[in-house]
């Protein structure tokens, strides 16, 4: 897990094109959100409020109605071939806590999200993980491990035959 920087210290850091467009970030991610746009545009979108998707992006697939925190939406990272289904929430910020704070969500190459997945801050997904419906993470999420449940837990390690299928061409990713 990353360690939290307080969100006063982070603001005055934070780059100031970024800044200067919150008010449009806002309105774009509840288009983003609500919208039916495909999924190119939707990402297209996610790029232009500052999420950091792979360099790739094409192999990147973010279903309908998936929040992806437009406080900060700089401090989140989503590698190649990500698949995330419908509803799935990244939370960068914990505005919750005194003194609210901040931490990064990186999400590794060929990562599988069920549906209605919820990210908490400062989480690592690994390389080809896979987390199932409705998971809460909370925690770091080993490579080529799937997890489960609220909170999510390890249930197991992927198979030889299941990572072929991710890099397969017949794969959403």
């Amino acid at each position: 897990m990353h360690p939290y920087t307080p969100i006063r210290e982070y603001r005055p850091t934070r780059p100031k094109r970024l800044q200067r467009w919150d008010p449009v970030f806002k309105i774009l991610s509840k288009f983003n959100r609500d919208w039916v746009f495909g999924w190119k545009m939707r990402n297209r979108l996610y790029r232009f409020m500052g999420v950091q998707l792979a360099a790739d992006s094409s192999g990147i697939f973010i279903g309908r109605e998936t929040w992806i925190g437009d406080n900060l939406p700089e401090v989140i990272h989503i590698g190649e071939g990500v698949v995330m289904g419908w509803r799935c929430v990244l939370i960068a910020d914990n505005t919750q806590m005194m003194p609210p704070s901040v931490a990064p969500i990186y999400l590794g190459k060929k990562v599988f999200l069920g549906q209605g997945v919820t990210i908490m801050p400062g989480v690592t997904i690994g390389d080809y993980a896979q987390i199932g419906t409705n998971a809460l993470v909370t925690h770091d999420v080993e490579p080529y491990t799937v997890a489960a449940g609220v909170p999510a837990k390890p249930i197991r390690k992927l198979t030889p035959e299941e990572i072929a299928l991710r890099d397969s061409p017949q794969y959403l990713g």
